[in-house]
C-alpha cells in the first residue's frame, strides 16, 4: 500500500492503520484510494481493524475548496471532491465480513465518517468528533450521507449547522460510534472484539453485517449521490466567480 496506509496481518486478523500523523492522519485522495485497495484485498479475513497513528484519528481531508475565480466545474469537483470518497465508501460496502474501528482523540470531517462507516467503532474516552466544513464554505453532504441512518437528523443537522464538536458519550448516545473505552486500552479491546467474533460462525457474522446494510431505511448510494450534486454545484457556483 501507499506510504500512509500501513497494512498487517495477525492470523485472520488485518489492520489497516492511517499513518500521517504528523498531519493529523488527513485523508489525501491517494490515501483514499490505497484504503480502498487495503480493504479490498483483505476480504479474505474475516475481520478487519482499522486504527491511526498518533494523537488524532483523523483531522479530516487533504483538500481545500476551490478559490473565487478558479473556473472549476461542477464536474471538475464530483471527479476530484467527491468520486474519491464516495469509491471508498463503495469499498466498505463491499466488505462482507465486519470492519472494527478505533478511534483516539479527534475524528473531524472525514475522520468522524470513517468512525461510522465501521462496523463496530471503539471510541478512547476524550475523543471528539466533528464536522466543521461550514466553517470553510463547504456543504458536508456526502460526509452526511452515511450518517442518515446512524443520527437523528435533528441532531445531525446541529452537528452540521453549529460546527461544534461532540464528545464520545454523545457519539455513542447517538450511534456513531459502538462503545467507550477507557484511554491507553483500544487495541486490547479490539483485540478481545476480533477474537470474539472470529468465534461465531463466518456465515452468522456475514449474515447480520448484511441485515444491517441493507436494512435502513435511507438508501446510502443515492444519498451520497445527492450529496455530491449540492457539494459540486455550491463549489462550483462559487469558483465561477472571481473576488470582488
Amino acid at each position: 500500500m501507499g506510504s500512509h496506509i500501513k497494512c498487517s496481518l495477525n492470523g485472520k486478523i488485518a489492520t489497516l492503520t492511517l499513518s500521517r500523523a504528523d498531519e493529523g492522519n488527513r485523508l489525501s485522495n491517494a490515501m483514499a484510494l490505497d484504503l480502498i485497495a487495503a480493504l479490498d484485498a483483505a476480504q479474505a479475513c474475516p475481520v478487519v481493524v482499522l486504527r491511526a497513528e498518533g494523537n488524532d484519528f483523523c483531522l479530516g481531508r487533504d483538500m481545500q475548496p476551490p478559490p473565487p475565480g478558479s473556473n472549476v466545474s461542477a464536474i471538475d469537483v464530483l471527479r476530484d471532491d467527491a468520486a474519491p470518497m464516495m469509491a471508498l465508501y463503495e469499498a466498505f460496502r463491499r466488505r462482507k465480513d465486519p470492519v472494527i474501528g478505533l478511534v483516539q482523540g479527534k475524528a473531524w470531517g472525514i475522520g468522524m465518517v470513517l468512525s461510522s462507516l465501521c462496523d463496530l467503532t471503539l471510541a478512547e474516552a476524550g475523543s471528539s468528533f466533528r464536522l466543521r466544513e461550514l466553517e470553510r464554505g463547504i456543504p458536508p453532504c456526502i460526509a452526511m450521507a452515511p450518517l442518515l441512518d446512524k443520527m437523528p437528523a435533528k441532531a445531525l443537522g446541529y452537528l452540521v449547522l453549529s460546527a461544534e464538536e461532540m464528545d464520545a458519550q454523545t457519539a455513542l448516545m447517538f450511534g456513531v460510534v459502538s462503545t467507550i473505552v477507557p484511554a491507553g486500552q483500544l487495541e486490547a479491546s479490539a483485540a478481545n472484539l476480533a477474537q470474539r467474533l472470529l468465534a461465531f460462525p463466518p456465515e452468522a457474522v456475514a449474515a447480520v453485517k448484511l441485515y444491517l446494510a441493507t436494512s435502513p431505511r435511507h438508501q446510502a448510494a443515492s444519498a451520497e449521490n445527492f450529496g455530491a450534486s449540492l457539494l459540486a454545484n455550491v463549489l462550483a457556483s462559487r469558483a465561477s466567480h472571481a473576488p470582488t
